[in-house]
């Protein structure tokens, strides 16, 4: 006895049937298949869409260079000492950036700047072409590029970090 599938429910049919549903092909199957006959596969080539919508996209691209850096500069300029960083000293968003906030505390200096690079990516790649530096964080000392992540500690290893920051106070 066999079973036909008749709209939601089954009927049943007294007469036995072919096998109406085969179980599928695996895709890798189908695909080697198709390639050895020069079916579909092989006859498609793929290319990438042309069209502007896919083209990659930059939230930066539109903002004024000169406009960022000038404004980068007065905020380096304006304070003693500014960390650029990705989250707060509070709640650090990077381990490298958690490392330097660490170290500044170790220092006992509390009296900083810091600004989130990524509230601002006009500033997050900004920062980068100001210091020349290709990453962040980054810690400026009276106007002046300190350095890195591992720069900064190894300064804070060495005492170095200490002195600077003592002529900041």
């Amino acid at each position: 006895m066999a079973f036909r599938v008749a709209g939601r429910g089954l009927t049943r049919v007294a007469a036995p049937m072919t096998r109406v549903f085969a179980p599928a092909a695996p895709l890798q199957q189908i695909l080697v298949s198709s390639l050895r006959h020069g079916g579909l596969a092989a006859a498609l080539p793929r290319g990438f869409c042309s069209h502007s919508d896919f083209a990659p996209q930059s939230h930066v691209k539109g903002t004024k260079d000169d406009e960022v850096q000038q404004k980068l500069k007065k905020l380096v300029e304006d304070n003693k000492v500014v960390l650029f960083m990705k989250g707060s000293p509070d709640m650090p968003q990077c381990g490298f950036s958690r490392a330097v906030a660490q170290v500044l505390e170790a220092e006992s200096y509390q009296d900083y700047s810091y600004v989130d690079v990524l509230k601002y990516p006009e500033v997050r790649e900004g920062v980068k072409i100001f210091s020349d530096w290709p990453t962040v964080p980054q810690l400026y000392v009276d106007g002046e590029f300190v350095g890195g992540c591992d720069i900064v500690v190894q300064m804070h290893r060495d005492g170095e970090l200490k002195e600077v920051l003592d002529k900041v106070k």
